[in-house]
C-alpha cells in the first residue's frame, strides 16, 4: 500500500505547486507587467524575481570559503608565538578566528623597506635628485681658486669610486654616481690652482654614524656610515675583489692578515682627501692639505661645478634587489631635510608616519606602531600585519609596488621557493628577513581579474636559522596560491528570464 500512496502523494505536491505557480504569474503580470530581458525592473519592484543580483550567497568572494581558512588556521598554529598573517581581496579583509593571527604585533624586519620607498616617493618624488657640488667664496679667474675649495655633500647615497664599485657582487646594481667626472669637470672648466684646501661639508645632514643598532649588528652586517658626504658608504679600506690586484696582494702580503673593511674615522675629511687626490691627478695644484668643515656662513657662494644623482626612482630596485641600508638610511635622512629642514633619522621617521596617516596607516588604528629607523635593521621596531597589507591596498602606493615587486618566476629569491604552485609567475612579493625572522608579502593574482593581498611576518627569538620560519612562509603563501578565484557576476552575464 505504501509503494502506491507515496507516488500518488508526490503527484499530487507537483501539481499544486504548478496551479501555484501560473497563480503567482498571473498576479504578477496584473501588477507589474512583464519582468524585462534587460535586467530592468518596472517602478516599485527593488529586483527581477529572476536576476543574477539573486546569485550573490552563490557567487561570494573566494576568501569566505571555510575550509580555505580552515588549512591556514592548522599552519598558522605550528608558528612561533609572534607570527602575524592578514589577507585581503579587493580591499575586503577575511579573517575567520577573529584577529587570531592577524594583530599580533612583530619585528617587521626588512618589511620596513616598503613603507620607507612609499615616503619617499610621496614626499620626494620619483624624478629627485642629489646633488654634489664644488663651491667657492670667490670666483675662479685666470683657473685660480684664491683660497678653498668646499666639496658640499648633498647626501648622495651613491658616490662610489670606480675602486668600490668593482668589489660590488656580482648581480648586485651597479648604479653609482661617478663622482670622478666631478673632479673632470673642474679641470674642463680650467681650473689649475686651488691656493686654499679641498674642504668636505657634509652639514646637510647629522653627524650621526649610524642608526639605533647593536654594536654587533653594524659590525656583522659591515654597515657603512650615514653622512651627507662622504665616499665609498664612508669605509676608507675594502676588501679587493679584482682577481690581478688579488694575486698582487697575496704575493706581497704573503702572512700579513688579510685586508677588510675599515671605517674612515671622518668621512667628509676623507671625501675631501679622495677628492684632493682626483684633482692633482689631473695636474690641479692644490696648496693646502684637505679638512672637513660647513661652508662659511653669511658669504655669497659661488657653485663651480655640481654632479647629480640618478633619480630617485632608479634607485628603488637597487634598494630592493641588495637591501642597501646605507642607501635606505640615508634616504630617510633626506626625506627629513626636505620635510622638516633637519637631516636626521628621527625627522624623517616623523614624516613617514604624517604621510602614512594620510593614507589611513597610522598608530592609532594600528597599535603598537613604532619605528626607529628605515630599513627594518632595528629589533625594536614593532607593527602588525595590516600595516602592511594597507599600503599594498592604497591606491596611492599599489602601482608602484606591483611595478616593483619581483615575481616568483623571476631570478631571484623567491624563484626556488614555489617552483610547485601553478604558474608561479602569479606570485609578486617582498622576501626577507634576518636569522630570527622571516618575511613574505605581496599580492597573488587568483584568475579572473581577481587578486589576494597578504603580509606574513614571523619572528623566533634566539635562532641563529630560520629555516623552519621560512618553510612555514612556503606553505602559507603556496596555500594562498592555491586559491581559484570565483565567477563574478560579470563573468556569467546572465539576463533575467521572462516570466509568464
Amino acid at each position: 500500500m505504501r509503494r502506491i500512496v507515496m507516488p500518488v502523494l508526490l503527484l499530487v505536491i507537483a501539481l499544486a505547486a504548478l496551479f501555484g505557480s501560473n497563480q503567482l504569474s498571473d498576479q504578477l503580470h496584473d501588477d507589474l507587467g512583464e519582468v524585462a530581458t534587460d535586467d530592468t525592473v518596472p517602478p516599485g519592484v527593488g529586483t527581477p524575481l529572476v536576476s543574477t543580483r539573486r546569485l550573490t550567497s552563490v557567487l561570494a568572494p573566494s576568501l569566505t570559503e571555510p575550509d580555505f581558512f580552515d588549512t591556514l588556521d592548522e599552519l598558522m598554529a605550528s608558528s612561533p608565538v609572534s607570527a602575524c598573517l592578514h589577507v585581503t581581496q579587493n580591499g575586503s579583509s577575511f579573517d575567520p578566528r577573529e584577529n587570531g593571527y592577524t594583530n599580533i604585533p612583530v619585528s617587521p624586519s626588512d618589511a620596513t623597506l616598503l613603507l620607507t620607498l612609499a615616503t619617499a616617493h610621496q614626499t620626494l618624488g620619483p624624478d629627485h635628485t642629489f646633488t654634489t657640488s664644488v663651491q667657492s667664496v670667490v670666483p675662479m679667474e685666470g683657473g685660480v681658486i684664491n683660497g678653498d675649495v668646499y666639496l658640499v655633500g648633498g647626501g648622495d647615497p651613491l658616490l662610489l669610486t670606480r675602486e668600490f664599485a668593482a668589489t660590488l657582487e656580482l648581480g648586485q646594481n651597479q648604479l653609482r654616481t661617478p663622482i670622478e667626472e666631478l673632479a673632470q669637470d673642474l679641470v674642463d672648466d680650467g681650473l689649475a690652482l686651488v691656493t686654499g684646501a679641498v674642504v668636505g661639508d657634509a652639514t646637510r645632514y647629522d653627524d650621526l654614524f649610524y642608526g639605533s643598532w647593536p654594536e654587533e649588528t653594524i659590525e656583522s652586517q659591515n654597515i657603512g656610515t650615514l653622512l651627507a658626504l662622504q665616499f665609498d658608504d664612508g669605509w676608507r679600506q675594502f676588501p679587493v675583489s679584482d682577481p690581478e690586484l688579488e694575486a698582487e696582494e697575496t704575493a706581497t702580503q704573503a702572512n700579513e692578515e688579510v685586508v677588510g673593511y675599515v671605517v674612515a674615522d671622518d668621512p667628509p675629511w676623507y671625501a675631501a682627501a679622495l677628492f684632493d687626490d682626483m684633482l692633482e691627478a689631473r695636474d690641479v695644484v692644490i696648496r693646502r692639505t684637505p679638512r672637513s668643515e660647513g661652508v662659511p656662513e653669511g658669504e655669497e657662494l659661488y657653485i663651480l661645478a655640481s654632479i647629480e644623482s640618478a633619480p630617485l626612482s632608479a634607485h628603488y630596485r637597487q634598494i630592493l634587489d641588495n637591501r642597501d641600508i646605507e642607501t635606505i638610511e640615508m634616504l630617510i635622512k633626506e626625506i627629513g631635510w626636505v620635510t622638516t629642514g633637519v637631516g636626521s633619522t628621527q625627522a624623517g621617521l616623523q614624516a613617514m608616519n604624517n604621510t602614512l596617516a594620510r593614507v589611513g596607516i597610522n598608530s592609532d588604528q594600528f597599535q603598537p606602531l613604532k619605528f626607529d629607523d628605515g630599513s627594518g635593521l632595528d629589533p625594536d621596531n614593532v607593527a602588525t600585519c595590516p600595516v602592511f597589507t594597507a599600503l599594498l591596498d592604497s591606491n596611492e602606493y599599489a602601482p608602484l609596488f606591483r611595478e616593483l615587486l619581483p615575481t616568483a618566476a623571476e631570478a631571484g629569491p623567491l624563484q626556488s621557493r614555489f617552483t610547485s604552485v601553478d604558474n608561479p609567475g602569479r606570485i609578486r612579493a617582498l622576501s626577507g628577513g634576518t636569522s630570527g625572522t622571516s618575511v613574505m608579502m605581496g599580492y597573488i593574482d587568483i584568475g579572473r581579474g581577481q587578486e589576494l593581498t597578504f603580509a606574513f611576518i614571523a619572528n623566533q627569538q634566539g635562532t641563529l636559522d630560520n629555516q623552519a620560519l621560512k618553510e612555514l612562509e612556503s606553505r602559507v603563501v603556496g596555500h594562498l596560491a592555491s586559491l581559484e578565484a570565483k565567477p563574478t557576476l560579470d563573468d556569467i552575464q546572465l539576463a533575467p528570464l521572462r516570466l509568464g
